[in-house]
């Protein structure tokens, strides 16, 4: 507030007030009379002098010296000026209105939310703008949208868009919403209506350069804040898993950003729906962190964490990332069990991957017979190993589609197989025909050896540094050919004997995989079991082929409103986007990618019908938004590029004048009642 004088000179009228104080010490006739003799006159002649210098009436000289001042002051023209909170507009005959639907508009406050209130606001105020008034609307989150391609004088019609508005999750971006109001304005003045809670350390700070251009465009942005009666919220800001006893952790990290302490009760519910209930004690605007312990054993997928808040539901939920915990389970066909376990064909293959027990590896092989596989659980196993299996053709359909549906089979050699059955089991996925069992060396001679891998590829990186060498020691007297076939994309040979006779040939069927050894797992044709290389190389095999303890799913971190893109292999067909009820969600190819914008929080899958998911999308809120706490406005950013633009000024000049008029007449009345009778 500030006080400015048109006519600094006119206060000179105010030396005027000497008059009135003069008169009052001037000689003064007395009201009263009485008779007395000459000497006592004399007497008192020095007293009545004394009084007659006395100011008399001192209410009387008050009133004529302020009624003075008062004149002096109304003809130098004072001017007031002050900040007016609810500056006026329409006058310019342009106005936008932009309306905050961003999440921390979702807050509760008097019965209802911010964005009910900011949305019933702007309606009232298209309603009642003077007819023949341009009006454009635009809304916005994470990026902004006119509502109306450009000004119109329909208010009506803007209106109803306006009320047709629902909020959303997505973070506030203040910035591209006065960009597109801006264009409304097509470069003519105007005037935007902000409808928003200003929330967050960043909204204003981030528009601060295009609130300039607006204010020198002679525009103005009016605010229109929506304040909740206390900012207050406590959320969610972070959940992720980590290492630790059992099954290791979930560390959860809650904020308040409100005044007072607070006791929150939460619950994490794993992807297996199990629950785990914890009570969090936070500080006044300050954070806490709990632990939550997770089973030896869980499913991987997408977690949730909630916490009861009635203030900001959309920020109470905060979804995680948990790979599968505990062993991963390898399902191994034993084409030939022996009389002894040591006889097995698949002994040493097992004793590979879990030589101390599923704990150490993460790995648990499950071993059965050819009839077991008459029911093959997708979800359970991941890989399937068929060892010297002798007639394939029963179970060939039920590993095609396990194959095709994302599954991994590797498929080792042996006396009992052969290449009719197998070629007429798995002719659509085997990475070439086979053509019959061949003898490289005599049983009594040690052998051909192995090459060296080419530790490029994932199967063998491990083995770069040390290891590799070790393979060179591996030799087999007989393997299993293949018909001639070409190397591609998806044909590859990963590892040749000495000779370029194969030995390890993979093919990529869509997500799944088909690995064959074309030697075999015991002692029957190779010397592999025998050899340093042979358990770290079943262990890196399996794990490449999806049997690692986190699973073969990519693990994506989004959030809401943004655009997310999924990295895809080469498929037949499109992959679906299932959002967190299960329902399809609408997506687009771009390339080798599959992109879709999520607009709830919530656990999203990649899949293709029938088979596992190819990724997992954990979609929160932004934690930005949690925030709602106010750290700057549009009134103080403005105000700093153009102080006039949110001041009022207030004359006072007409008011002192009347102020003196009324000082004047009440000293008269005050002289007619003293007058003497």
């Amino acid at each position: 507030m500030g006080l400015s004088l048109l006519s600094p000179l006119a206060l000179g009228i105010a030396a005027l007030v000497a008059l009135p104080i003069l008169a009052h010490m001037a000689r003064q006739t007395p009201r009263e009379r009485r008779a007395f003799g000459a000497m006592l006159l004399l007497e008192r002649v020095v007293k009545r002098l004394r009084r007659r210098r006395r100011i008399k009436d001192p209410w009387l000289l008050a009133l004529r010296v302020l009624a003075l001042l008062l004149l002096a002051l109304a003809v130098a023209a004072p001017v007031l000026s002050y900040r007016d909170q609810t500056p006026e507009f329409g006058g310019s005959g342009r106005v936008v209105l932009v309306i905050d639907r961003s999440a921390s508009m979702s807050m509760a406050d008097r019965g209802s939310t911010l964005f009910a209130r900011a949305r019933a606001d702007a309606v009232a105020v298209a309603n009642s703008l003077p007819e023949g008034t341009l009006l454009g609307a635009v809304v916005f989150d994470g990026e902004a949208i006119r509502l109306t391609p450009a000004l119109t004088p329909d208010a009506s019609s803007v209106a109803t868009r306006i009320g047709d508005l629902s909020v959303s999750g997505g973070t506030s971006n203040l910035r591209a919403a006065l960009v597109e109001a801006r264009g409304l304005l097509g470069g003519e003045p105007g005037e935007i209506l902000l409808f928003s809670d200003e929330a967050g350390p960043r909204i204003v700070t981030d528009a601060h350069s295009e609130l300039e251009r607006i204010v020198q465009g002679g525009s103005a942005v009016i605010p229109r804040t929506v304040a909740p009666e206390m900012r207050r919220n406590v959320a969610v800001v972070s959940a992720a898993y980590g290492s630790g006893i059992e099954g290791g952790t979930v560390v959860i990290r809650l904020a308040n950003f409100g005044p007072e302490p607070r006791e929150v009760p939460c619950e994490v519910t794993l992807p297996d729906g199990a629950r785990v209930p914890v009570f969090v004690d936070l500080p006044p605007e300050g954070e806490a962190e709990e632990r939550i312990t997770v089973p030896p054993e869980a499913l991987g997928g997408v977690g949730r964490v909630h916490c009861e808040d009635p203030d900001l539901p959309l920020d109470d939920d905060r979804y995680f990332h948990l790979p599968r915990v505990g062993a991963s389970r390898i399902l191994v066909v034993d084409g030939d069990p022996g009389d002894t376990p040591l006889r097995s064909e698949v002994y040493f293959f097992e004793r590979a991957l879990a030589p101390w027990g599923t704990a150490q590896t993460g790995f648990r092989p499950d071993v059965t017979t050819p009839g077991g596989l008459s029911t093959l659980d997708t979800e359970t196993y991941r890989v399937v190993v068929l060892a010297n299996v002798g007639d394939p053709r029963p179970i060939g359909p039920r590993l095609t589609e396990f194959v095709r549906k994302g599954g991994s089979l590797v498929i080792a050699a042996g006396d009992n197989v052969t290449a009719e059955r197998y070629n007429a089991a798995f002719a659509s996925i085997l990475p070439s025909a086979l053509r019959r069992s061949q003898a490289l060396a005599d049983v009594a001679e040690e052998g051909v050896p192995l090459a060296l891998p080419d530790t490029r590829h994932e199967m063998f990186a491990p083995f770069a540094r040390s290891g590799r060498a070790g393979f060179s020691r591996v030799r087999s007297h007989r393997v299993m050919t293949l018909e001639p076939y070409a190397e591609s994309d998806d044909v590859r040979t990963l590892i040749r004997y000495e000779g370029g006779v194969p030995a390890l040939v993979e093919r990529t069927v869509g997500t799944g995989h088909v690995v064959f050894w074309t030697s075999t797992l015991d002692l029957g044709w190779t010397n592999l079991p025998l050899q340093a290389v042979f358990m770290p190389f079943v262990q890196r095999m399996v794990t490449v082929l999806g049997g690692d303890t986190s699973g073969g799913s990519a693990r994506i971190d989004a959030i809401v409103g943004e655009t997310v893109a999924v990295p895809l292999p080469d498929l037949a067909a499109e992959p679906d986007i299932l959002g967190p009820g299960g329902d399809p969600v609408r997506s687009r190819l771009d390339g080798s990618r599959v992109v879709f914008e999520p607009e709830t929080a919530g656990a999203y899958q990649v899949v293709l019908p029938g088979a596992p998911p190819l990724a997992w999308v954990a979609v929160n809120t932004d934690p930005i938004e949690s925030d709602v706490r106010a750290y700057h406005t549009v009134e103080e950013a403005e105000t700093e590029l153009d102080p006039e633009l949110f001041r009022a000024e207030l004359e006072l000049g007409s008011g002192l004048l009347g102020g003196s008029a009324v000082l004047i007449l009440l000293q008269s009345l005050l002289m007619l009642r003293r007058r003497p009778t």
